[in-house]
């Protein structure tokens, strides 16, 4: 089995402005950056990932969207065994106002290719973020070689 580094490293760092107040998003983005796994192998078809990765940007369908122009760490761990995904993290982003927002993701699969699939929770963080609502799924690709990731995201997200 060809075996890619996966990146969790989900999600976003956001542009939200007071503008955006009690607006709601639904739209597809993707992130890219780069991404670091410690694979242990435990037995065939049985391994631990530990994963940490650096959002260098987040782009979504529009330029208005809070999580649009995005840069931060993830990190966090995954077990694939026999098939099965599981695992998660955690997201600390700083969006392009300065506003910091945590956000909590879930492996929940890997697809064909080789990337890890899942979902993702906003859970606080200032500003804006604060009282901020949403979440969406992921799929997370690594190149094994370079590193490089892109994150292919889905996100409705709510803005108070």
């Amino acid at each position: 089995m060809t075996r890619y580094c996966l990146t969790a490293a989900l999600l976003c760092a956001f542009g939200a402005g007071a503008a955006l107040a009690g607006t709601t998003w639904d739209q597809p983005g993707e992130g890219t950056g780069i991404s670091t796994s410690s694979v242990n192998q435990i037995a065939e078809g049985h391994m631990v990932m530990q994963i940490s990765s650096s959002y260098e940007n987040v782009e979504m369908e529009e330029a208005e969207h809070p999580m649009n122009g995005a840069a931060g760490p993830c990190f966090g761990a995954v077990e694939v065994a026999s098939g099965e995904v599981e695992g998660g993290g955690i997201c600390a982003f700083t969006d392009g106002a300065g506003e910091k927002v945590v956000l909590h993701w879930d492996a929940e699969g890997m697809d064909q290719s080789g990337a890890l699939t899942g979902s993702w929770t906003l859970s606080g963080g200032s500003g804006p973020w604060a009282d901020a609502k949403g979440g969406g799924s992921f799929s997370s690709l690594t190149d094994p070689e370079t590193g490089k990731f892109v994150n292919t995201i889905t996100s409705n997200v709510t803005m108070p």
